[in-house]
């Protein structure tokens, strides 16, 4: 469970609920920015609306009256190619439905018009920890007699109310000390984590939650057979929750405020709102809270909150994919007992926003940045289509303002464009970032200068007509995909805005004029403004105490009665999807190497993915001639197209062209629209033989390089990464191919130029996803010579003889924690078994790793395991386990966490467990057309020459409790590799000793620049 800060309209940052580290996918697809199209369906034939109560009760017909409740829709618009239907339940809730019978699964999200703008100002970040709660269980639901345990929740809810009454130290030492009994008396009848398990059980995945300004999100992935079944429990745990042990979560809650302290953009946004908006909750209240205020969590204003907020006539249940009208009466029947009441509004905030140019300053490390804010309009107002125009032309990484003004002649080296529409307000802002030697006054007037550009009509009919077939081109990309379905209505509803005008928002950007364009830059770009300055140095985090928590007990055979009953009902699961050769896709060999091609039926858009043997390992310049590529002009005909002009031909042409170089591979993407896939595959293939620069261009890209890597060498992400790498893999670190700052200041253009065309001569694998053929698709494609390409070596982790702790100090909150237990390769056959091991040590918030190390004792925030045996066959496998958390509880989480690698006998339950929701997961996930080719050379990769997902399933249905001890038991005798980034001063070293030989490095060992 986690804050969603708002970046984009509604581009939600969702961090995860289930903080355990999913294990990697059975095989990842290869990346992709194109989906299929689904087309504008025929709307389903409408079921009809729930049956009336006989009398209407005039009390509730007032309340829902007075609810602002959507207009029912019970047919689809007929231009409206998502479908969309709109229902009312007899209690004011509302649902929003979306057909789309692509998989037997079911994208569902309720959500609540209630926030972090709605929290009380002296208790912010409530919430966001109401919404950790509400998967705590109910009475019937997390507890094994819930009549007994209610005097135990009642007593900490009332200590809790002390405790916000009492200031002296010592008297809040007491009534903490009475809390954590209290807690303990409540877990000696619950069963922690059980909504999760049960969930998992039932076959759903993505569990999840998120809470922002002006909304809290539950969300699913469900399979349609067990639709009901998902109704009716989150009707009893949205309705009637028990805030069980909530002491220990509150230690998850301090954890995630630790991340986002050693984020720094996210202060930097924090800061730039609290200016924006300084009597508004949108600044003044952050969503994850303060970290004054959450020292107290109010108790008994949450339990107010719910009972405010959490109303069926202040809900939507959003429903999209195997799924129609005929669900209603089961939705009817679950959330029937959801009595509706009158809502409150909040206070209203002042909206008066900044006045002339005012500045604020964040210290960090890292890079150093300018972010310039201006304050807009709320959602559904007459200039939002203008504005969301505006944003795309400024910021488009391809053809934007930004990237053709700034980027590509090198005046900086990365910049964005963001904003967000509220329901009470908006604001877009840019962002500079310096390189080494610039000031932060250049890199605002050079923000300023784009800004100017747009005030003094730079914005052409041509960039207004790129930005709108970009826009229409993601807006059936997002047909595809359940979740941006259920976004668009997730918008609708908590905006307020009726759908047919919210299906009408394309059209809305087509009606637009280049000089609407102009009108609003002149109009919000004026001289209130907020600076907000990113300056390096070093910040020093508020502390937030470390309760004392006594373990919670974790009893995996513990399960209610209600969910026994749960699982023993009948349901028929889906057959299994297989993928047959030649009919869901096609493989061929050409020239330059074998295309596996899979036919997009239901649009015109392509994605084409060309993935070579090729990266740093072995050729050290080859990631610096892809930046400069990209940095590059081109040939056409007689003619040269700048690097500008070139970006610009692509952006009219609706296509993207991405080059991604990692240490063993490199892989460039094209995506688009069909009819212009030839024009953009002839470019490419100029693009690669012979990229257009002057040495003013390559000098630019050189300087900029070598600040960013000053940067990366003080970014705790990025250190935390390189750490990781040279921790599990010695000198072989994929880090530590890149070459070193010498040699870029010795590179030569034609040095670069070879490393392209040689690239471009190689063979490679070429995945094809698109409406042709795929003998039509190979003629459209640029082949290249097809000189063999040796395979890269395979994964070879470090060898150690003892356990090793690798240490690097860092001035940070959280301390990041990652395990390896390696071992030699495994067969193919094993992966199954690797799986469902996975599953049982870390898979989700049922895992042993999340359950025993932040629900029992609230020792980390991120808490996960999983079983790797790499990408390719031959490479090692390894058990692996990952940690975030304070650095002072470091050494008790990291020999917790070892503890559990190393037990070899696994609960029984949970193998059950896990053996069931892996099984209910194969028999309804689907491969869409568009992932097929990456699933297949993934497969291909690993020796398996077909689909392995029905052999797999068979595996995990029979494999014996004994075998899978005796294969974690193999891992669990492997020496321990540990990489710890913390602040040595708050992270005790002698205990790290204790569990193994402590190695301290420095950034330098970690990273190439300096050799």
């Amino acid at each position: 469970m986690s804050t969603r800060l708002a970046r984009l309209a509604l581009a939600l940052c969702l961090l995860a609920c289930n903080a355990a580290t999913a294990p990697p996918p059975r095989a990842a697809p290869a990346p992709s920015n194109m989906l299929e199209q689904t087309p504008p369906a025929p709307a389903p034939a409408p079921a009809p609306e729930p049956a009336p109560a006989p009398a209407v009760d005039p009390e509730r017909a007032a309340i829902l009256a007075g609810s602002a409740l959507p207009e029912p829709l019970p047919v689809a618009l007929p231009d409206d190619p998502l479908g969309v239907t709109i229902h009312r339940l007899s209690n004011g809730l509302t649902v929003y439905i979306s057909t789309d019978r692509a998989a037997p699964r079911v994208t569902a999200w309720i959500a609540f018009r209630a926030g972090s703008r709605h929290d009380p100002p002296h208790s912010t970040g409530l919430a966001h920890y109401l919404e950790h709660m509400m998967f705590k269980g109910t009475a019937r639901l997390g507890t094994l007699d819930g009549e007994a345990e209610a005097p135990h929740v009642a007593a900490v809810a009332e200590l809790y109310d002390r405790l916000a009454a009492t200031a002296d130290p010592a008297g809040r030492a007491a009534i903490l000390a009475d809390i954590d009994r209290a807690t303990q008396a409540c877990a000696a009848l619950a069963i922690p984590n059980e909504v999760d398990r049960l969930y998992a059980q039932l076959g759903v995945t993505d569990l999840n939650a998120f809470t922002s300004d002006d909304m809290t999100v539950y969300s699913a992935d469900v399979p349609s057979s067990r639709l009901a079944t998902w109704a009716e429990i989150e009707a009893e745990r949205l309705r009637q929750p028990v805030f069980r042990l909530f002491y220990p979560e509150l230690e998850a809650v301090y954890e995630e405020k630790n991340m986002s302290l050693d984020a720094p953009d996210d202060r930097v946004d924090e800061a730039m709102r609290l200016a924006l908006f300084p009597g508004h909750p949108y600044g003044t209240q952050p969503t994850i809270g303060s970290a004054e205020h959450l020292k107290t969590p109010a108790y008994g204003e949450m339990v107010a909150y719910h009972r405010r907020n959490y109303l069926p006539n202040n809900a939507a249940i959003l429903l999209s994919g195997d799924v129609d009208p005929t669900v209603l009466p089961a939705l009817e029947r679950a959330f029937a007992e959801w009595q509706p009441a009158p809502l409150a509004p909040p206070a209203p905030g002042d909206l008066a926003g900044p006045r002339g140019r005012v500045v604020r300053e964040i210290v960090a490390d890292g890079e150093q940045s300018v972010t310039l804010a201006f304050r807009t309009v709320p959602i559904g107002h007459p200039d939002e289509p203008a504005l969301r125009a505006l944003e795309r032309v400024l910021g488009d990484e391809v053809g934007g303002l930004v990237a053709t003004r700034l980027l590509l002649p090198q005046r900086l080296p990365d910049a964005e464009v963001f904003g967000a529409l509220m329901n009470e307000g908006g604001y877009l802002a840019l962002t500079g970032v310096a390189r080494d030697g610039q000031s932060l006054a250049e890199v605002e007037r050079l923000l300023r200068e784009v800004l100017g550009a747009a005030r003094d009509g730079a914005i052409g009919q041509d960039d207004l007509d790129a930005a709108v077939l970009h826009a229409t081109i993601d807006e059936q990309n997002d047909l595809e995909n359940g979740e941006r379905r259920v976004e668009q209505m997730l918008e609708a509803y908590t905006s307020g805005r009726p759908w047919p005008e919210h299906a009408r928002r394309l059209a809305a950007l087509k009606a637009l004029t280049p000089a609407d364009l102009t009108r609003v830059a002149r109009t919000y770009f004026g001289d209130d403004v907020v600076v907000v300055q990113r300056r390096r140095g070093r910040f020093a985090p508020p502390e937030i105490p470390k309760p004392q928590i006594t373990p919670v007990a974790i009893d995996p055979t513990r399960q209610s009665s209600y969910a026994r009953d749960v699982l023993a009902r009948p349901v028929e699961d889906p057959p299994a999807e297989h993928l047959r050769p030649g009919h869901d896709y096609v493989r061929s060999d050409m020239s330059c190497g074998p295309l596996i091609a899979a036919r997009n039926h239901r649009s015109e858009l392509f994605n084409l993915v060309l993935r070579y043997d090729l990266g740093t390992r072995r050729r050290p310049l080859l990631g610096l001639a892809a930046d400069l590529l990209t940095r590059s002009g081109v040939k056409d005909g007689d003619a040269t197209l700048s690097a500008a002009a070139l970006q610009r031909r692509l952006y009219a042409l609706g296509t993207e062209i991405d080059v991604d170089v990692d240490a063993d591979r490199t892989e460039i993407t094209v995506s688009g629209i069909d009819r212009n896939m030839d024009a953009s595959l002839a470019l490419l293939d100029a693009w690669l033989a012979g990229p257009v620069f002057t040495d003013a261009v390559l000098s630019g890209l050189v300087a900029n390089t070598l600040s960013g890597r000053r940067d990366e060498e003080d970014d705790p992400d990025d250190l935390a990464a390189a750490l990781r790498d040279y921790a599990a893999f010695g000198d072989a670190s994929p880090v530590l191919t890149r070459p070193s700052d010498r040699q870029l200041r010795r590179v030569k253009g034609p040095e670069l130029v070879a490393e392209l065309r040689a690239l471009r001569d190689a063979a490679h694998v070429t995945l094809y996803f698109g409406p042709r053929t795929d003998e039509a698709a190979a003629a459209a494609l640029p082949l290249g010579a097809g000189k063999p390409v040796d395979p890269p070596p395979p994964l070879r982790y470090r060898s150690v003889a003892a356990p090793t702790i690798f240490f690097l100090h860092k001035d940070v909150a959280q301390a990041r924690i990652d395990i390896v237990l390696p071992r030699p390769p495994q067969p193919a056959g094993e992966r199954p078994r690797a799986e469902l091991l996975g599953h049982v040590l870390g898979g989700d918030m049922s895992g042993m790793a999340f359950q025993e190390i932040r629900e029992a004792r609230g020792l980390a925030y991120h808490a996960g395991a999983h079983l790797d045996l790499g990408d390719r066959l031959g490479d090692d496998a390894a058990l692996i386990g990952s940690l975030g958390t304070q650095c002072d509880k470091a050494g008790g989480a990291l020999g917790l966490m070892l503890d559990l690698l190393r037990r070899t006998e696994l609960a029984p339950d949970r193998v059950t467990a896990a053996r069931l929701a892996l099984l209910r997961e194969y028999a309804s996930e689907r491969i869409t057309p568009r992932s097929r080719p990456g699933w297949v050379q993934s497969w291909l990769d690993l020796g398996h020459p077909g689909d392995p997902r029905l052999a797999a399933a068979q595996t995990i249905r029979t494999v014996e409790l004994a075998d899978l001890q005796a294969y974690l038991a193999e891992f669990a005798g492997s020496p321990p590799i540990v990489s710890v980034l913390g602040d040595r001063r708050r992270v005790d070293l002698d205990r790290l000793r204790a569990l193994g030989e402590v190695q301290v490095v420095t950034p330098a060992a970690l990273f190439p620049y300096a050799r």
